[in-house]
């Protein structure tokens, strides 16, 4: 009777029967480790902007050393042009000689066999500089109000022009068989004979200024000589100086390019203003040439 009025104690919480296995306790789980661009979205990585920072230093200090450059070699180069006084070198077709010049009539139409010797003289205008010149390559035509009659191509070797000098070179050329038209046959021969037959040349080379006996990269030229008559040129005649391209005239062919596009693509506004420009380049030129 008194077992049973005792009251059954309660378990303190937290309570652990020694008798009962102790059950291992589990770790928290730990948050997932987020990249650092998601940890603070608002904030930019520190490591990204040191690196934008590295890469505008960069493209400052490069900004600055080409501009130092360029003024460096404009500083120079205005130096030099007021130091050597460069004039650009002069051509003109010194003599022609033809060897043959027979047109033949025959029932298959008409040919043209000719062939002779043409001297184009360069002059170095120059007073402290040199010029050298590679191997150069002649194409060399009869005109005719009907177009060109083609003679062939020469070349002459490499030369080096001294200061304030001169030389003459000769181009052996030959053509045999050539068709022509028997009207354009019959008014070349006619010219020939009384010696107002006209020939053109053009002559490509490539040209180095020499300073202190060391000449510079060369860069391509094109001279070209207009129609002249053997009367005028074997007569001693003052004769119209060669135009001188530089470059082969590439850069007339670039604007012609440029002008074809912009007739079909921007209308005939843009074509002038390319053409006008070409023009100018052209003048320009012929005019510092003439000086």
């Amino acid at each position: 009777m008194e077992g049973a009025g005792k009251p059954v104690l309660q378990k303190p919480p937290g309570y652990r029967d020694p008798a009962v296995p102790a059950a291992r306790a589990k770790p928290p789980p730990r948050k997932p480790q987020l990249p650092p661009t998601l940890r603070h979205p608002g904030k930019p990585s520190r490591r990204h902007k040191t690196g934008r920072s590295c890469c505008c230093r960069f493209c400052c200090c490069l900004f600055v050393l080409i501009v130092v450059i360029l003024v460096l070699l404009a500083a120079a180069g205005g130096f030099s042009y007021l130091w050597f006084r460069p004039h650009f070198p002069s051509f003109h077709v010194e003599n022609v000689t033809i060897s043959v010049f027979n047109i033949t009539s025959r029932s298959d139409g008409t040919f043209l066999d000719a062939g002779g010797t043409i001297k184009i003289q360069a002059t170095n205008p120059n007073t402290k500089l040199g010029l050298s010149y590679r191997a150069a390559e002649g194409k060399f035509a009869v005109a005719d109000k009907d177009g060109e009659v083609d003679l062939g191509t020469g070349s002459a070797a490499g030369f080096t022009l001294g200061r304030e000098n001169s030389t003459t070179l000769r181009f052996r050329v030959a053509a045999k068989g050539v068709v022509v038209d028997d009207s354009v046959g019959a008014r070349l021969k006619a010219q020939y004979k009384s010696k107002e037959i006209k020939f053109m040349a053009e002559m490509r080379t490539k040209l180095g200024v020499v300073v202190n006996g060391k000449s510079t990269p060369k860069f391509s030229i094109r001279v070209t000589c207009p129609a002249a008559s053997l009367k005028q040129i074997n007569g001693r005649r003052p004769l119209t100086k060669c135009e001188l391209d530089f470059f082969n005239g590439e850069f007339d062919t670039v604007l012609s390019f440029i002008s074809l596009l912009s007739h079909h693509q921007h209308g005939a506004e843009f074509s002038h203003t390319s053409r006008h420009c070409s023009e100018h380049i052209r003048l320009l030129n012929s005019s510092v040439i003439s000086s």
